[in-house]
């Protein structure tokens, strides 16, 4: 009962304003001067860039919650506030950092991402509970710790979320079963260990024609859905990410594993959300050059309201 309570607490923050869950935490905003003063490697790379951030409102928020110390970042276009929600929520994944300030100054919205160290790490350091799962742990992935048993976390992105605007969450990873590693992947593993290629199940290639950049099986669109109704909503918005070159994996959830995606697929399915990934690369403009080209077939084809 509790959990479903705080899940209904999260979406009514999303229609009516500021969550009653984060009362006494607030976003605090972030002089452009005093970027430099934060412990970010994200911002480090474009603080001494005079027009980095000239035309976004900075702003960080701190918390804890269930064992861990959280810093995430927010940044909104002044000129255009209504727009998606852009989320990264690994800050070792700086093409993704780079790909989603490319894309809330260009087309509006609201961006967050998670800051888990000075560095780029991966896991967010501390001692408790990860996505309100019963294991104390030394580290929590931020994309495993979306739930109603962590609402500070949870809804420092959903409250973000404006009407009629979709999320797009922006990822970068290793290479996958094309090079042996990793199963972000639109290839299908068996096959693969058989000498074939073929996409894996509910995935489809990208049709050939489309910017060369896009051909690559480490970087397509993933799609969640619940019930058979939203999958067949996402038929238009598919075939044209896949005639634009895009490949496409619809993942289908039947129990959160904690992720940003699975919980908006159980709990909030009337929100547009797309994961873009994009292969990671020693050239950060590389894999964000793939994610900007999505980004905007995306917008084109998909983010209209239902």
């Amino acid at each position: 009962m509790r959990q479903w309570l705080l899940v209904i607490l999260m979406v009514m923050s999303s229609t009516l304003g500021a969550s009653p869950i984060f009362a006494g935490t607030e976003w605090t905003s972030v002089a452009k001067a005093d970027l430099r003063i934060i412990s970010d490697d994200d911002i480090g790379r474009h603080v001494a860039e005079a027009d980095a951030f000239i035309d976004l409102e900075v702003s960080e928020l701190r918390f804890h919650e269930a064992g861990y110390a959280w810093h995430l970042l927010r940044f909104v276009n002044i000129e255009k506030p209504v727009g998606p929600l852009w989320a990264v929520p690994h800050d070792d994944e700086n093409a993704a950092f780079e790909s989603a300030l490319a894309a809330v100054k260009l087309y509006g919205g609201v961006a967050i991402m998670v800051n888990s160290g000075p560095g780029s790490s991966r896991m967010q350091a501390g001692r408790g509970s990860c996505g309100g799962r019963p294991a104390i742990l030394s580290q929590c992935d931020p994309n495993r710790n979306f739930s109603s048993l962590t609402p500070l976390f949870t809804a420092a992105f959903l409250d973000q979320i404006q009407p009629d605007q979709p999320i797009i969450a922006l990822h970068t990873n290793s290479p996958g079963h094309g090079a042996g590693k990793g199963n972000i992947t639109i290839i299908d593993a068996a096959a693969a260990a058989n000498g074939k290629r073929r996409p894996r199940a509910n995935g489809y290639f990208g049709k050939a024609g489309g910017p060369v950049v896009l051909r690559n099986d480490d970087s397509y669109a993933i799609m969640p859905f619940a019930t058979p109704k939203v999958l067949s909503d996402m038929l238009v918005c598919r075939d044209a990410l896949v005639d634009a070159g895009i490949h496409v994996w619809y993942e289908h959830v039947g129990q959160s594993d904690g992720s940003l995606s699975n919980f908006i697929a159980l709990y909030r399915s009337e929100i547009r959300y797309v994961n873009l990934e994009s292969r990671r690369e020693l050239d950060l403009s590389l894999a964000a050059k793939r994610h900007g080209l999505m980004i905007a077939e995306y917008l084109q084809s998909c983010a209209s309201p239902k």
